[in-house]
């Protein structure tokens, strides 16, 4: 026998017994042919970008609460998983399926807030930033979202007045971004190209994440190799979150500025070994990629979910009328209105803006998993689309939008439906800056629905979407109208 042969012998058994190990392992769990020998089969769908929230649907569908969807990936649709996969005391570590999510600054991997698997690092980091996304530090970032709602306000005004039919999704995008940079970097001057470049550069990280989610040691093979690394320099989101810190030590680094960045930095100084410059660099980079997109996202959606159910959007009219709101309203104000929460949550329930499982990596020895043993090793996420048509979770038709079910609901059913919700994640990884999102959401909502008549140009398709990790909207053409409002000051 030749070297050669020899060497492919070899191979081919060592190939052979890792698929019979791993078929063997989780051969108990029901899933497609193909997911039982690899991740390619999916792998194929995300690269002629279908969506995932699909996909996931289609899959609890056909096989149930516990589903296979890759040789070492578990999904599961049954709530009860939620405080076992996602805990917040000692968590399972996030699984290998955000490593392709890791930017590069300078031919280095980075780890983001969002990519970091070391959950001892994620406490440290935590320890020194917590403070300023508490509900009671949003507070003082409130004018710069005031800011951004007069701008998109006058914006959305003046093109209606050129033109009634107005792409929302355009001037979402603007909001958003410019809002979150307010907030983060005290800072949202920006021309519209500036813009669209930057959001560039957040979706080419979201599709490489996409592509590569199921395929992440094939992705650190061909892409994070010492070879290439090098050659390879900063991603566009990498130079960007650069240029901020540089920009900020440029005039004068901590003490300038009240915002997230200042936070950062001050962490920086306070811990320079295990907060070093790397972390800032990173911790910027989620903040402009996780917060600009998402909550344009998730308004451009509950807008849409209202102007395809009149009822629900005359109730919340109703609703924001009798609270006299001032404008920009306050969020003390807004807080306490209790339909207008329902259909926010409503809308992010039935179309949760990231797509993807949230995988978490279960620990050698393995555990039970809503009755089912799953072996240590195994990625296993929460099956979001699945759990949003579970009638004993969200009571009747949960495929409809009723915003009313939370409202209506007796304390049992509303305990159930809270625990189940995951709008931004659950346990100790929920997404840290849930409240900015909520504060912007329920400030800018009122302030569209009592300064415009809007009706959908295209109903039967009313929004186009980019298919990536999360579902991105790209437009959404409105007839707007201005209302006759009687201002409160």
């Amino acid at each position: 026998m030749s070297p050669l042969v020899a060497v492919l012998v070899v191979l081919t058994a060592l190939l052979l017994s890792t698929t019979y190990h791993k078929y063997s392992r989780l051969s108990h769990i029901p899933g497609p042919f193909w997911a039982r020998f690899t991740g390619f089969w999916i792998t194929w769908k995300l690269w002629h970008h279908e969506s995932m929230a699909d996909i996931m649907l289609d899959l609890d569908r056909k096989y149930g609460p516990v589903v296979l969807i890759a040789p070492n990936n578990v999904v599961f649709s049954d709530p009860v998983v939620i405080p076992i996969i996602y805990a917040t005391a000692r968590p399972y570590k996030k699984a290998l399926s955000y490593e392709p999510a890791t930017p590069l600054v300078n031919g280095r991997l980075q780890d983001s807030f969002v990519t970091t698997r070391d959950e001892a690092r994620v406490s440290a980091i935590k320890k020194h930033i917590n403070s300023a996304f508490t509900a009671a530090a949003i507070g003082s970032y409130e004018s710069h979202v005031d800011e951004g709602i007069r701008l998109f306000i006058s914006r959305v005004r003046d093109a209606a007045a050129q033109d009634n039919k107005v792409d929302f999704v355009r001037w979402m995008k603007l909001f958003s971004f410019e809002t979150l940079c307010r907030i983060a970097f005290s800072d949202g001057n920006f021309s519209e190209q500036d813009v669209q470049d930057t959001l560039r550069g957040a979706i080419e990280r979201f599709d490489h994440w996409y592509f590569w989610f199921f395929l992440p040691k094939l992705e650190k093979l061909l892409f994070k190799n010492p070879f290439v690394l090098g050659s390879r320099g900063s991603s566009l989101l990498g130079r960007r979150a650069v240029a901020r810190v540089q920009e900020r030590h440029a005039v004068g680094g901590v003490g300038m500025h009240s915002d997230l960045l200042e936070s950062y930095l001050k962490g920086n100084r306070k811990a320079p070994d295990t907060f070093t410059e790397g972390t800032v660099v990173g911790l910027v980079i989620s903040t402009i990629h996780a917060g600009s997109e998402t909550t344009g996202s998730t308004l451009t959606d509950v807008i849409r979910q209202l102007l395809l159910h009149p009822q629900c959007l005359k109730d919340l009219v109703t609703e924001l009328e009798a609270a006299q709101l001032t404008s920009p309203p306050t969020f003390a104000s807004v807080s306490k209105l209790e339909y207008l929460e329902a259909v926010i949550k409503e809308s992010m329930r039935l179309n949760l803006v990231s797509h993807a499982p949230l995988e978490r990596e279960v620990p050698d020895g393995g555990a039970n998993i809503g009755g089912v043993h799953i072996p240590g090793g195994t990625a296993v996420a929460l099956n979001v689309q699945g759990l949003s048509l579970r009638e004993d979770v969200w009571g009747s038709e949960p495929e409809e939008f009723r915003p009313h079910r939370w409202l209506k609901a007796d304390q049992g059913q509303r305990a159930r439906m809270e625990r189940a919700w995951s709008g931004f994640g659950h346990g100790k990884r929920m997404c840290i800056g849930q409240h900015i999102a909520w504060i912007e959401m329920k400030k800018l909502l009122p302030e569209i629905l009592l300064n415009f008549d809007m009706k959908l140009v295209y109903p039967d398709h009313p929004v186009k979407y980019y298919n990536t990790i999360v579902g991105v909207p790209t437009e959404m053409w409105l007839d707007i109208h201005l209302r006759n409002r009687e201002l409160i000051t």
